[in-house]
């Protein structure tokens, strides 16, 4: 590679020139991605899998019954018509406690009951109040579904009317308790992996065997401008996939500047994960097979977290700290509405540090390479 001399006019440029030299640079990367078979496909898988994430999980529950959680105090007759009606599959709970942390872990429209000990029928005929309990995102028009089906359910059962109440009823994620929305997270997580470890390395691979590198190098282009272009361009297609994630799953979504940012960051370490790649491969097929060794390590651990007793709690605190869980805890905690900062900061900060350390050694890496 040749060897850079850096001109004087380098050291005292203004910071406006930096940010045009950038710029520029961000801008050639974008128009350069654009050109590339592999980015079309990149963004093609990306959509395809989105689309898994966000219908598979109804499309594998549909099985023609709604599925209802319940706690009842006492049997009674109103338990036993629920339990008899064809169109409701119902799961008996022990206490409500044990409803209520297991009622948020599905991803699929259910209803949680709670029968009391007064819940029975009576001899005036007047309706019975069954109180019901939805998921905060659950749409005004599956609620009247919901709530039709199951009074017409135990209305034929009991010869008495019934009410369903899921007015003010509603369950929300706890900032306070881990809870794991898997097909939003591992949606979210997709999309920047996908564009960080595929797009942007493929991008230099072809800038290495076009000797264009070389050639920006011995322009007035530092190993920073050129990082930092690059780690536009792939912020730039990174957070357009991530953009298309979040208005998918948009429903579940109550802190929106919290979901941002773990897009933004999400992406970002990625992209420094997919620069180092790029520096140290020099064809695709290398890449492939090195990208492999650093996706399972990134992903695997997201998952893992979610397995507490089953997987060993050291292991657990120790993968607590890993970036990619670490975007997913943030993403998490979007979902909630009693989050403070006290519940992201430090891991915000690790997070945050995580990138500029990734970032700093591609810098470092891409001078090496440049003076060898």
């Amino acid at each position: 590679m040749t060897t850079l001399q850096t001109s004087p006019k380098i050291r005292h440029m203004s910071w406006t020139s930096h940010v045009r030299l950038v710029s520029a640079l961000a801008a050639k990367d974008i128009m350069d991605a654009l050109k590339t078979k592999s980015t079309l496909m990149t963004i093609v898988i990306s959509l395809l899998m989105v689309a898994f994430y966000r219908y598979f999980p109804a499309l594998a529950t549909d099985s023609g019954t709604l599925d209802v959680l319940l706690y009842a105090e006492t049997e009674s007759a109103v338990v036993t018509a629920l339990e008899r009606s064809p169109g409701l599959a119902v799961y008996p709970l022990d206490s409500r406690e044990h409803l209520m942390n297991a009622f948020p872990d599905a991803e699929s429209v259910e209803l949680a009951i709670v029968i009391p000990e007064t819940a029975e029928p009576n001899q005036a005929s007047e309706p019975i109040i069954v109180e019901g309990h939805v998921m905060y995102w659950v749409s005004e028009a599956q609620r009247a579904e919901i709530k039709a089906l199951v009074e017409e359910e135990l209305t034929m059962q009991l010869g008495q009317p019934v009410t369903l109440n899921l007015a003010g009823n509603d369950v929300y994620f706890d900032a306070d308790t881990f809870f794991f929305v898997f097909s939003s997270t591992m949606g979210l997580l997709f999309i920047a992996v996908m564009i960080g470890i595929s797009l942007i390395p493929n991008l230099m691979i072809e800038e290495k065997q076009a000797k264009t590198l070389d050639a920006l190098l011995v322009s007035p282009a530092s190993a920073t401008h050129l990082v930092a272009g690059k780690a536009i361009a792939g912020l730039f297609y990174g957070l357009l996939g991530c953009a298309i994630v979040l208005i998918v799953f948009g429903y579940l979504i109550l802190q929106w500047e919290l979901a941002i940012l773990a897009a933004v960051l999400g992406t970002l370490f990625m992209v420094a994960v997919g620069l180092l790649l790029g520096i140290y491969a020099d064809v695709r097929s290398q890449l492939q097979l090195v990208a492999w060794f650093a996706v399972i390590p990134l992903l695997t651990p997201v998952i893992l977290v979610a397995l507490e007793g089953l997987v060993p709690s050291g292991a657990v605190a120790v993968m607590n700290w890993i970036p990619t869980v670490l975007v997913a805890k943030i993403f998490r905690l979007s979902l909630t509405p009693n989050v403070n900062f006290a519940h992201y900061g430090l891991e915000l900060t690790v997070l945050a540090a995580s990138i500029l350390a990734m970032l700093a050694l591609v810098v470092w890496m891409v001078r090496r390479q440049d003076r060898e």
